[in-house]
């Protein structure tokens, strides 16, 4: 039977279990990171210990995204990735925006107040921040969760670009120095549009580039690369609990410096292969985990729109003497309600293409992986 064979690394969904598992993950931390419930030792289990391993995680989104890549024209790339992550982008923005304004002025009746607000929220879409900065002045919000669909974006452009212009052998020290300068702007200036993001990710697009090429992730590894691989995460543990600080690549943050950055591409691998491996077993988990993954892009534009609007705070503020119910239960408010929205753009879509079959397409979300 088709439902039984084997998941080959060449299928289109063999990333679905590591991006379902990765968009649970994202979800219940950032709610965690709202509630602080800290340890003897003044760390914060929600908000320090969920986020370790957060941008290893992202880095094998990156390496998954990247395993997909084809050289192409400069331009085409540049016309391929605005086409494809432009458009989740700007719809994501304009709802969120929207729905902030009403929901803040339905929750606190001050017009004024809701309008500076909602410029804060809409200037950083905009401008594409990765986090709270100001500029002339006015303070403007992060685009969310949106800085990786930017990253991505910008990420897949400049690795184009190496591949282009460099020579072969140069490449990786090309990729390398990319993510160098990347860091290193970081340190004097926080450019919009997730520049610097997208400096950083490339080695991580590479990577999944080079495992594609190379069968990295369908033949055994070498009990040697086996061994380091395992000594970056571990690496990762130690730095972060050394330095009493996590990675984060939206707000250009590293615990061990660029070290950190090829890392936790190191560790990301190590996460694919894992997720490779588990995905063989046919449990009701996996399909689960590969059900929520197919359609990771829609959860992600969701979870930012119900992130940035919907001001949490004040649910949190509710809870302060019980963070631990809180936190469970606005995580199952909001996997609940994304899930929801989730089933109703499947439903409009199968309604769409009943009634005009001219137009059906592939959904993007399938091949969100291979294309990017």
């Amino acid at each position: 039977m088709e439902g039984t064979r084997p998941r080959t690394v060449s299928s289109i969904g063999m990333f679905d279990m590591l991006k379902g598992a990765g968009m649970l993950t994202i979800v219940f931390a950032h709610t965690a990171e709202l509630y602080s419930i800290p340890t003897s030792g003044g760390l914060s289990l929600t908000a320090f210990f969920p986020f370790i391993y957060r941008e290893a995680l992202m880095a094998a989104f990156f390496i998954a995204s990247g395993y997909g890549f084809r050289k192409r024209s400069i331009g085409k790339c540049i016309q391929q990735q605005l086409k494809t992550l432009l458009k989740p982008y700007l719809y994501t923005a304009f709802f969120t925006c929207v729905l902030h304004f009403f929901i803040h002025y339905k929750s606190f009746q001050y017009l004024p107040g809701t309008i500076g607000e909602s410029i804060k929220v809409t200037g950083g879409f905009v401008l594409g921040l990765p986090h709270t900065a100001i500029y002339s002045g006015q303070e403007f919000f992060s685009c969310g969760p949106m800085w990786y669909l930017l990253a991505l974006l910008t990420g897949w452009i400049f690795l184009d670009v190496i591949l282009n212009i460099f020579p072969e052998p140069y490449v990786p020290w090309a990729v390398a120095g990319c993510a160098l300068l990347g860091w290193g702007t970081s340190l004097v200036w926080k450019p919009p549009f997730c520049l610097v993001q997208g400096a950083v990710v490339v080695p991580y697009l590479y990577l999944g580039f080079l495992a594609k090429k190379h069968h990295l992730l369908d033949q055994p590894l070498s009990p040697r690369l086996r061994a380091g691989l395992i000594a970056a995460a571990a690496l990762i543990a130690v730095g972060s609990i050394a330095t009493r600080t996590t990675d984060c690549i939206s707000l250009a943050e590293w615990s061990l410096g660029p070290v950190s950055i090829f890392l936790d591409g190191a560790a990301g691998l190590l996460f694919i292969r894992l997720f490779l491996r588990l995905s063989r077993s046919r449990g009701p988990v996996v399909r689960f985990l590969e059900a929520v993954g197919r359609r990771s892009l829609n959860i992600f534009c969701v979870h930012t729109i119900e992130l940035i609007a919907i001001p949490w705070y004040l649910f949190v503020a509710k809870f302060e003497g019980r963070p631990l119910l809180g936190m469970w239960l606005q995580y199952a408010v909001s996997m609940g309600s994304i899930w929801l929205v989730c089933l109703l753009l499947q439903a409009r879509r199968a309604l769409v293409i009943k009634l005009f079959p001219a137009r059906r397409r592939t959904p993007a979300v399938q091949h969100y992986t291979a294309r990017h």
